[in-house]
């Protein structure tokens, strides 16, 4: 990644969440930035504790946070975390906590387990998820056990002016940890678009032959000069491109991996929104 100056990343105290505390410890020291480590305690288990057991809502809060805060110091103790990262723990719910300590915090990456407490098996979890869509910074999610170098790095490239970022915070990841790079480009073919056309799936090999070749001639002219390292280039055709980047990791065996979503930057435009994001992912 570009140099970062802030580095946020949400704690839960689950196992994925430390892989995440790991790896975002690994990047502060690499880019010498500062490391702010978020936990958020949710304010309706609290209010529910507090009518079930009939203790004061407000001492329940205190205590909460201060037990909060002291497990996180820990853990930031046992990263090995340098002595001036700060401890948030924050009274709220989640996303919420997350997205306005990122604009506090002016963080250029916001680290979170994939999945977190949540544990669910596929895909991204809630919070995950909605910090995606909402968080208005790179976000990084780091899949349990990753908290070490990243050993190979897909970059996805749709060929909008936000891929030319993907592409240049893949290759400074591959530098920094010695690893492959991978260049993807996925598109759906237009004789698949048609289907209700008769003969449509009739399609002519060779001319879908040259249309992929064209396509990986653009991506590696679009990639440009790769600092000296030796990347692969890749052009695959899918349903969808989300799809496309899945199945494609999975063929490196390296799947379930942690993933990275440039942002567009600020006032790109509305033009530049609808631009699907570009992912940098890894393992």
């Amino acid at each position: 990644m570009n140099k970062l100056k802030t580095i946020l990343v949400g704690a839960d105290f689950s196992d994925c969440s430390r892989s995440a505390l790991e790896q975002a410890t690994r990047l502060a020291k690499w880019n010498n930035a500062r490391l702010h480590a978020l936990h958020a305690v949710e304010y309706l288990v609290l209010s529910d504790a507090a009518y079930a057991s009939h203790i004061p809502h407000e001492k329940l809060e205190r205590d909460a946070v201060a037990e909060a805060k002291q497990r996180l110091q820990r853990w930031l103790a046992e990263a090995g975390v340098s002595s001036d990262a700060q401890a948030l723990v924050d009274l709220g719910t989640p996303i919420d906590c997350v997205l306005r300590r990122v604009r506090e915090t002016k963080a250029d990456l916001l680290v979170l387990g994939v999945t977190g407490s949540s544990m669910i098996p596929i895909g991204a979890g809630t919070l995950a998820t909605k910090c995606l869509r909402k968080a208005p910074t790179k976000v990084m999610l780091i899949h349990e056990g990753h908290s070490g170098p990243f050993r190979k790095v897909v970059a996805g490239v749709d060929f909008s002016e936000q891929s030319r970022e993907a592409v240049a915070q893949a290759l400074r990841v591959a530098a920094q940890d010695d690893s492959q790079v991978h260049f993807l480009h996925v598109f759906t073919g237009s004789w698949g678009r048609y289907a209700l056309v008769p003969d449509a799936w009739e399609v002519d090999e060779e001319k879908a032959a040259q249309y992929r070749h064209a396509l990986e001639q653009r991506l590696r002219e679009f990639v440009g000069e790769t600092a000296g390292r030796t990347a692969r280039f890749a052009v695959i055709e899918a349903a969808n491109h989300g799809h496309g980047i899945a199945e494609y990791a999975r063929r490196l065996r390296e799947i379930p991996c942690s993933a990275l979503v440039v942002r567009p930057p600020a006032g790109a435009g509305a033009k530049a929104e609808r631009n699907a994001d570009d992912a940098s992912a890894g393992r």
